[in-house]
């Protein structure tokens, strides 16, 4: 006997829209509760490297001390034949054929300085601001740069002290250097001696400001953001900092001569000691003064 036939219901069940709808509202939910802490890993990871390029550079300001009994210059030159503090260390982080290859009978921006002008470097950069290139201006005394996107950059100042501009000439010549300066500034020659405050409570480098849309003259652009050639020495906002107006609490402030980074609320240093510390882009302007000079006999701890 033939077997009863069975009845099926052929319509496939799908979603409805406003079941469609629905999923969609969770995804984006979910999306928007995980997508701020991937940011903020991101910026944990690029923070930590900022840290440790800080961490590096300060080793080889200790090794540069240990080997020439003193600092580098924060530059040994206000025009274009002269080179930076950065320069100076390139022997002691393993770039000794890009020092050697600089020929200081020429400017900075000839072609025949081009390996040691214009090689990035790793270590020189914030991974939170940009990936190191060769794509700086040079610094053309002032003027308009004339050889233009070529340099090699770098964001990090050293500790000038108070003023970016102590140690050129009528700038705060009539007070104790040690009372308003910092170990690494135009011409210095600062050795561990002199260094009263202590190696722990004194800056040695940190994160320099870069000031961002900025209405300048065509060709002024990075010289006016202190963003020009990092291993050259005429423009002093590329490659110091001074600390007398505090640090820069965003990329909107105008000033190119302070501290300040990428990193939100805060800013890193490392000190003569080889310690990296975050410091509070709010920080008490007193308080910096005293980490920024090397001998005023007012010693503090880290301005956390």
């Amino acid at each position: 006997m033939r077997a009863p036939l069975r009845h099926t219901d052929s319509r496939r069940r799908g979603f409805t829209l406003v079941e469609l709808l629905v999923v969609i509202a969770i995804i984006g939910v979910l999306v928007g509760l995980l997508l701020p802490a991937v940011q903020a890993a991101r910026e944990a990871a690029r923070r930590n490297s900022c840290q440790n390029n800080l961490k590096q550079q300060g080793l080889a300001l200790q090794m540069h001390h240990d080997t020439k009994q003193h600092y580098p210059k924060g530059r040994n030159s206000t025009t274009q034949y002269g080179t930076s503090w950065a320069f100076f260390l390139l022997p002691f982080i393993e770039q000794q054929g890009l020092f050697d290859a600089f020929q200081p009978n020429e400017r900075v921006d000839s072609d025949e300085n081009a390996v040691s002008m214009r090689t990035p470097i790793d270590m020189f950069y914030c991974p939170s601001r940009r990936t190191p290139a060769a794509d700086r201006d040079f610094d053309n005394n002032d003027s308009p740069s004339v050889v233009r996107g070529v340099a090699a950059g770098g964001d990090f100042a050293a500790n000038a002290g108070w003023d970016v501009r102590f140690g050129m000439n009528g700038v705060l010549t009539n007070v104790e250097p040690s009372v308003v300066a910092g170990p690494i500034y135009t011409g210095s020659h600062i050795k561990n001696r002199y260094i009263t405050d202590g190696l722990s409570h004194t800056f040695a480098l940190g994160d320099r400001h870069v000031p961002r849309n900025l209405d300048s003259q065509e060709g002024l652009e990075h010289h006016d953001a202190g963003d020009t050639a990092f291993f050259a020495a005429d423009n002093p906002h590329a490659v110091l900092a001074g600390v007398k107006d505090g640090l820069a609490a965003s990329a909107n402030e105008n000033s190119n001569e302070k501290f300040g980074s990428e990193h939100p609320g805060i800013v890193q240093f490392v000190y003569l000691d080889g310690h990296v510390n975050a410091i509070p882009v709010d920080a008490d302007i007193e308080t910096l003064k005293r980490l920024a000079a090397f001998g005023d006999g007012q010693v503090v701890g880290d301005a956390t």
